[in-house]
């Protein structure tokens, strides 16, 4: 799971990012409301944690923003202010729970894994698309009718960790790209094609009927392929 905090309290943030990276959560921080606006809008994240009061842009604006424009990624807003105008307000822009500073990190915790079970249903370490698995702990990709087995490598995982999360779902390259790199100002989107052929060329050893396709002017789809479009493919 890809987390965006945005949160403008540094020593506060530095804090919950160690903790979360503890329970294996991987985690992106925004310390303005204008960079934590950007990332929320691409869609790359599980769960965003929105500080309700920020620099450049409020955190009840942001989520009603991502809200219009159909970003469904689940929001857990913090914030200082306890009054009850102030959750409602909070809540009714889009926010899916609400915690009031101060707080307990284990409540947090508590309240992220309840926002990923009602969103996401109980993460497992074994992902299945179609006859392909991968398992999360040792970054493995099996085969599951010829129970044939290959490593991936770090980006790789991360990669069609993300197809296998959002199966049949198109992709675009700056999603991709967003949730592996972050803001890196070194990567370029040719950098997606490229792990996306290393990928291709595993499934195609594995002989698995899961294929990442290209999506014309969006970016790529994992499908699984039906009998008739594998034997077509084998022909070609």
């Amino acid at each position: 799971m890809k987390i965006l905090m945005v949160e403008d309290e540094f020593a506060l943030a530095d804090t919950l990012r160690d903790r979360l990276t503890q329970e294996k959560y991987e985690v992106d921080i925004a310390s303005d409301g204008i960079t934590g606006h950007d990332k929320a809008m691409t869609g790359a994240y599980d769960i965003v944690i929105m500080d309700g009061m920020l620099p450049g842009k409020d955190g009840t604006e942001i989520i009603y923003e991502m809200r219009k424009a159909g970003v469904t990624t689940p929001v857990l807003m913090l914030t200082a202010r306890s009054d009850l105008m102030d959750k409602l307000k909070g809540l009714d822009a889009g926010a899916d729970d609400y915690m009031t500073k101060p707080f307990e990190v284990e409540e947090l915790l508590a309240r992220l894994r309840a926002l990923i079970r009602r969103n996401y249903g109980q993460e497992e370490n074994i992902l299945t698309v179609g006859n392909l698995s991968l398992d999360r702990k040792n970054s493995s990709l099996r085969n599951t009718e010829s129970n044939q087995t290959i490593s991936l490598a770090g980006k790789e995982f991360k990669i069609l960790e993300y197809f296998m999360d959002n199966p049949g779902k198109a992709l675009t390259r700056e999603q991709i790209s967003e949730r592996i790199w972050g803001h890196e100002d070194n990567v370029e989107y040719n950098n997606v094609e490229v792990y996306v052929s290393f990928i291709r060329k595993k499934l195609k050893f594995l002989k698995t009927n899961v294929c990442i396709r290209a999506v014309r002017g969006v970016g790529y789809r994992l499908d699984v392929e039906a009998a008739d479009d594998k034997k077509a493919t084998a022909q070609n």
